[in-house]
């Protein structure tokens, strides 16, 4: 895979100038020290510490225009490659995905906590998608958050270890690169069943129904079954609650 490489000291959004740059180029891989307007998913603040993180973007062009069922696994590609690095990196620490593609690792004092998070962003022509961004950030080296998020994330630094990020930079892109080596119906499938949610019950905040999880739709929803037997497609994790273990 041939991709351009840009780092800066401060950006706005590494994924808003992973888009500018594919108007020039088919690959581009953009890394920055801090964002000032850092963005998760649902439009979420994503900031943290300055050259603290991994605050990363992987952007490609479609020369084949696709449809958006065509592009749905680039979810499950950008969460494996943050995935299998962690697994690489440090093979003691039990780490878990949670439905879309945040990465949760297990503490010392058995909770799980967030430790990376995957935006995904397509662009399109119409009904076809021209080109799209996956962004990536990792906790690494931050040894503090603030309060309101103090029992939910951690980093690898607060988990006992010391990495370069240009090290584990590195490591993600050549991850990027092995998937991208698969055959997307390969990449959905190992997403799918790395997610271990297929069967499980998960809460549905915004309805407050218990549902069961029955499946995974072809652009990666959710299709859940309600306790009333209604049946909801779910595409927003954030809007649900379960147990990433079990």
């Amino acid at each position: 895979m041939i991709y351009q490489r840009y780092h800066f000291e401060r950006l706005t959004s590494t994924n808003d100038y992973a888009k500018e740059l594919l108007q020039k180029h088919n690959c581009v891989v953009v890394t920055a020290d801090f964002q000032t307007q850092g963005r998760g998913r649902n439009k979420n603040q994503w900031l943290g510490e300055y050259a603290q993180n991994v605050y990363l973007s992987f952007g490609v062009k479609h020369p084949n225009l696709r449809l958006f069922e065509e592009v749905a696994y680039f979810q499950g590609l950008g969460a494996l490659a943050v995935y299998n690095t962690l697994v690489k990196i440090t093979p003691t620490v039990q780490y878990a995905l949670k439905y879309p593609n945040d990465i949760y690792a297990k503490t010392k004092d058995s909770k799980f906590r967030k430790i990376s998070g995957v935006l995904v962003e397509h662009q399109f022509v119409g009904n076809l998608c021209v080109s799209t961004v996956l962004g990536i950030g990792v906790n690494v080296n931050q040894k503090e958050f603030p309060k309101e998020l103090s029992e939910t994330a951690i980093s690898l630094r607060m988990l006992g270890y010391d990495f370069k990020i240009e090290d584990i930079v590195n490591n993600l892109i050549s991850e990027i690169e092995r998937l991208m080596e698969l055959f997307p119906d390969e990449i959905f499938e190992i997403w799918k069943n790395k997610l271990n949610i297929i069967g499980k019950e998960i809460f549905v905040i915004n309805r407050q129904l218990l549902c069961k999880v029955e499946g995974m739709d072809s652009i990666g929803r959710l299709v859940a079954v309600a306790n009333n037997n209604e049946k909801l497609l779910i595409s927003d994790g954030d809007s649900i609650r379960y147990e990433l273990e079990g």
